[in-house]
């Protein structure tokens, strides 16, 4: 009966060990892809998020601004008499 609960409690010990080690190769490979898939995303030259929504901002002011413009060209002007 010892010599069982001393199988099991080595066995136990061993499950634990290699949950710790599982667990460790899982961050060190989730490290390496992510490192790899930024340096791909670098090498496309792609534009951050930030930047995309300022320049979308900033088209969507001067669509715009645009628009005002032409409605003021069309209408008619008043001249002075």
């Amino acid at each position: 009966m010892v010599n069982k609960s001393k199988i099991l409690s080595d066995l136990s010990k061993i499950a634990v060990d290699a949950m710790g080690t599982f667990s460790g190769v899982k961050k060190e490979v989730e490290t390496i892809v992510g490192l790899r898939v930024n340096k791909i995303i670098n090498k496309m030259n792609l534009v951050r998020r930030d930047e995309f929504e300022v320049l979308k901002k900033l088209v969507q002011k001067l669509i715009i601004e645009n628009q005002n413009l032409k409605k003021k060209r069309k209408s008619p002007q008043k001249k002075n008499l």
